[in-house]
């Protein structure tokens, strides 16, 4: 629990990050903190009570619970934000480092009223884009107040970044993007070619070793574009009998069941797994990587199958367009337009050796442009540039 009694002196602490969501530290932060405790003292706060969470992965920066939920809760977050504006009033931390919609806004508040001198936030994505009406622009206002309150802002792609610029949302002058682009960059070691477990898990699933695998990774919601992709394989599975896809993610709201009912009589060529905590072996097997979604900040799996030697085949949107080099390390169709993902899939099937040569494209790519010892530099390069002229670095502040 945030700690909050004066009485006892605190830990001092030069950045803490602060998310509503344990696991983006976890996914998305831990190589950065990995770099950055060399140089700072870093703490976490997340709303989980894993006090552990990264001491037990390799990492000794303490966890400390912060009860910043997801959902709108007018009261609760309220307190929530009382609660950090006296901890980092307490502690006097020299930045405050939030991530998720909700702790950027509850923090970036806390952090202004506590007058924390560097206040950072990271964009990666905008619910808003796909809502209508008074939603739209309460959630829009909320990641406008954000960037306000802020003293840096970091993008995770160029393109969503000119898109927020263009939206009144951030500033050119105070948002920035950490290389080209991707929140931690892609750990090619972890995702790299393996035909051993391609093999395996082809077998695991009753595939066979030629089988043509289009791959879809990740959340099973309608933002996704999930039923899209349900469409578009049904209409070319008949045609293409080698052709499969693979669903692999955590369902929402029974998502998979409506694709299921849109894949009809094709339903023999479709394979579904849940969640993973290794996606890298599902890519590892594939042959095609599809994400139709209608809204991404930036697409880390798509980087990710791209490490392993799988080509995208992508909807062009911000985000996913910094992802992909279009006809060289995969593909683009028009967001929401199922028949245009369906011309684009029938087009690939036909020619599976442009995958292979695609995929072998983007790998190399990806080990130029992305490689996550490229974005954890950066992310060094930022932290060092904005707090060694205030004396931060190995002080005892």
């Amino acid at each position: 629990m945030v700690n909050t009694n004066c009485d006892v002196k605190p830990m001092k602490y030069d950045i803490i990050f602060l998310t509503s969501h344990p696991m983006s530290v976890v996914v998305f932060m831990f190589p950065h903190l990995r770099v950055l405790q060399g140089n700072w003292r870093l703490q976490v706060l997340a709303n989980t009570q894993e006090e552990d969470l990264l001491q037990k992965r390799g990492l000794d920066i303490p966890v400390e619970f912060a009860p910043v939920e997801r959902q709108i809760r007018p009261w609760a977050d309220v307190k929530a934000m009382w609660l950090l504006f006296k901890k980092f009033k307490a502690e006097r931390p020299i930045v405050v480092h939030t991530l998720t919609p909700k702790a950027g806004l509850l923090g970036m508040c806390a952090a202004w009223l506590a007058r924390v001198p560097v206040r950072v936030h990271t964009f990666t994505g905008q619910v808003w884009v796909t809502r209508q009406g008074p939603m739209r622009w309460v959630l829009k206002a909320a990641d406008q107040c954000i960037a306000a309150l802020a003293t840096d802002v970091l993008v995770d792609s160029p393109s969503q970044r000119r898109f927020l610029i263009q939206e009144g949302v951030v500033s050119a002058q105070g948002s920035t993007v950490l290389g080209k682009g991707s929140i931690c960059g892609v750990d090619t070691q972890r995702f790299s070619l393996s035909r051993p477990v391609r093999q395996q898990v082809r077998t695991d699933l009753g595939s066979a070793n030629d089988a043509l695998v289009c791959l879809y990774l990740g959340r099973l919601n309608r933002d996704k574009g999930v039923l899209d992709l349900a469409a578009a394989f049904a209409q070319v599975a008949n045609k293409h009998p080698k052709a499969e896809l693979w669903v692999v993610g955590p369902d929402e709201d029974d998502m998979f069941a409506q694709m299921q009912s849109l894949l009809g009589m094709c339903k023999q060529q479709v394979r579904r797994v849940g969640y993973t905590n290794e996606p890298e072996r599902f890519m590892q097997a594939a042959d095609l990587f599809c994400l139709p979604s209608y809204r991404e900040g930036f697409g880390s799996s798509v980087i990710e199958a791209a490490a392993c030697g799988v080509p995208a085949l992508v909807s062009r949107i911000y985000g996913l367009t910094d992802a992909v080099v279009e006809g060289q390390t995969g593909w683009m169709h028009e967001a929401r337009n199922v028949q245009d993902l369906a011309v684009q899939l029938d087009a690939l099937l036909e020619e599976p050796t442009q995958l292979q040569i695609r995929g072998e494209a983007a790998r190399a790519n990806v080990a130029r442009v992305f490689a996550q010892s490229l974005i954890t530099n950066a992310m060094l390069a930022f932290y060092e540039a904005r707090l060694e002229t205030m004396g931060a670095k190995d002080t005892d502040l």
